[in-house]
């Protein structure tokens, strides 16, 4: 983790959400906070909202990096801004980390320093990538919340550690974005390696358009 990244006006940032990556760039910036352009991801834009939390990447001559803040207001000069709190801690990344594979596998998960005694409770995973999941459950979670998940992919069982970053309601479930957390390198390969077996398998037997 680094804290001496300096953002720099017109730098490219993504705002990473559960339904894609939104894409945005540096308009403006201040002593505590900067001003981003409305994000935007296939001609939908983003309305982020004052205290709404967000992940993003920010691309620099120093190398990719992952940063979390919250968004502190909006302005107009001369074209709509948001307008997000400097973080105060980077992230270096592998850009590869953030490739998403659809992927449904049972997890098995239980919340972490809870009052209560820890349960387990099951789940299913809609996507995964290296830096996180989303995961439908019928177990109420909540922003914040940090779950240990045990999962298997291409037979191999993985044991990590999560924030819950997003709760949306879907009929009966939860559907959570869960941002991984604490994860080694050798985990992190590990992830990255058996999500590419996946999507080339997911090729292999896509029906071919005559």
């Amino acid at each position: 983790m680094t804290n001496n990244i300096k953002f720099t006006v017109n730098g490219k940032i993504e705002i990473l959400m559960e339904d894609g990556i939104y894409k945005s760039n540096i308009q403006d910036i201040y002593d505590d906070h900067i001003g981003i352009s409305i994000p935007v991801k296939e001609g939908m834009y983003l309305p982020l909202k004052k205290g709404e939390k967000v992940e993003g990447i920010f691309y620099s001559y120093k190398g990719t990096f992952k940063f979390h803040t919250v968004v502190v207001g909006r302005k107009i000069d001369r074209i709509m801004m948001i307008l997000i709190a400097t973080p105060k801690n980077f992230i270096k990344i592998q850009r590869r980390n953030y490739v998403r594979v659809l992927t449904v596998s049972k997890a098995i998960c239980s919340v972490i320093d809870s009052s209560e005694d820890a349960q387990f409770f099951e789940g299913f995973t809609l996507d995964v990538s290296a830096g996180g999941m989303k995961l439908s459950t019928t177990k109420e979670l909540y922003s914040g919340d940090i779950i240990a998940i045990s999962l298997t992919l291409k037979d191999e069982e993985l044991h990590l550690k999560g924030k819950i970053i997003r709760v949306e309601k879907e009929d009966k479930r939860n559907i959570c974005g869960v941002a991984f957390i604490d994860v080694d390198n050798r985990t992190s390969e590990k992830i990255v390696r058996l999500l590419f077996q996946i999507m080339r398998e997911q090729r292999k037997n896509a029906p071919r358009e005559d």
